[in-house]
């Protein structure tokens, strides 16, 4: 009985410890005061509904306020650096697309660092972009596209939403791999760049795959390779561009989250798990199918990683493509 006694009270400091040790994690974050979800774009967009979709149930987790701050302006920039100056107790968020690891090579101004000033709380989704021809061009393949473009230098002009735009700069990256040479005409938005595919006034175009598969499926435009480095299972039977004959080719359209750099680390460790299990919740895979885009939900480390290998990428291709800095 002694035996049992003791077993029982040392079950019960392990279960009094394990209690202490949850709210201990669930009070890292500041009690009663509203996180705030800074979007650096306008309202509408993807990055914003993505923020608000994350607010919403951030906020039904944590039993508290989250609200969301379209921030817009800059490119980006604007939001970046509220946050980077907000406050470093996980109650500051920062949900920005793929652009904020163009900006360090592109923006010459900028005053902040996006790698010492903010810290990654995970990648939070990515998605393919679909290699887009007027159906016009006769190639059928990413190989045929190459080949055309080689035999033509100069004559083909490939769309984008704007200079240093994710478009913009992921098909100066498939040019530069390539070896071939495109015409860069930039519109004022991603929808004038697809009618300009559409009227033939650019030949190439990479989109986002929840329009750029509905404009290929309804025979619009002509789709020969997905952008990512492997198949995504959204479009299965879509190669790569990367087996089409453009070895390495792999890029997409993503988003992170991050907070301030002098966040600790059990703050950022706790909103990692909390987003990591929202973004893994069934309820949101069928949104994010229709946007295109796949759970990443990675850790910070990985989140970190992923974003200095894009800074890399991008000063790469900038400088390649010898585009001025603002």
């Amino acid at each position: 009985m002694k035996g049992l006694t003791r077993i029982a009270a040392a079950l019960g400091l392990c279960l009094v410890a394990a209690a202490a040790s949850a709210q201990q994690a669930a009070s890292a974050l500041p009690a009663g005061k509203p996180i705030k979800i800074i979007v650096p774009f306008a309202a509408g967009g993807t990055s914003d509904i993505l923020g608000r979709m994350l607010a919403q149930r951030l906020g039904e987790r944590l039993g508290r306020t989250v609200i969301v701050d379209n921030r817009a302006g800059a490119g980006g920039s604007i939001g970046t650096e509220a946050a980077v100056n907000g406050d470093p107790d996980g109650t500051t968020i920062l949900v920005h697309s793929g652009a904020i690891a163009v900006d360090p090579s592109l923006k010459r101004n900028l005053s902040y660092d996006v790698q010492r000033d903010l810290t990654p709380v995970t990648t939070a989704v990515v998605g393919p972009f679909v290699l887009l021809v007027n159906p016009a061009l006769p190639v059928k393949t990413t190989a045929e596209l190459v080949k055309y473009a080689k035999a033509n230098p100069g004559k083909l002009n490939y769309g984008s939403p704007g200079i240093g735009s994710s478009i913009h700069m992921t098909t100066e990256y498939f040019k530069s791999l390539a070896d071939i040479d495109l015409v860069h005409v930039p519109y004022k938005g991603a929808g004038p760049a697809l009618a300009g595919a559409m009227g033939n006034e650019v030949q190439v175009l990479f989109d986002p795959l929840a329009t750029g598969k509905k404009y290929a499926q309804s025979d619009k435009l002509r789709a020969l390779a997905v952008s990512t480095g492997k198949r995504t299972d959204l479009w299965p039977e879509m190669p790569t561009v990367a087996e089409g004959g453009v070895p390495g080719f792999d890029t997409g359209v993503w988003y992170g989250i991050y907070v301030p750099a002098k966040t600790p680390k059990a703050i950022v460790d706790q909103l990692n798990a909390e987003f990591v299990a929202i973004l893994k919740s069934p309820e949101l895979a069928a949104w994010l199918r229709d946007q295109g885009l796949e759970a990443v939900a990675n850790t910070p480390a990985q989140a970190k990683a992923r974003l200095a290998e894009d800074i890399e990428r991008w000063a790469r291709v900038i400088k390649s493509a010898g585009l001025k800095t603002e």
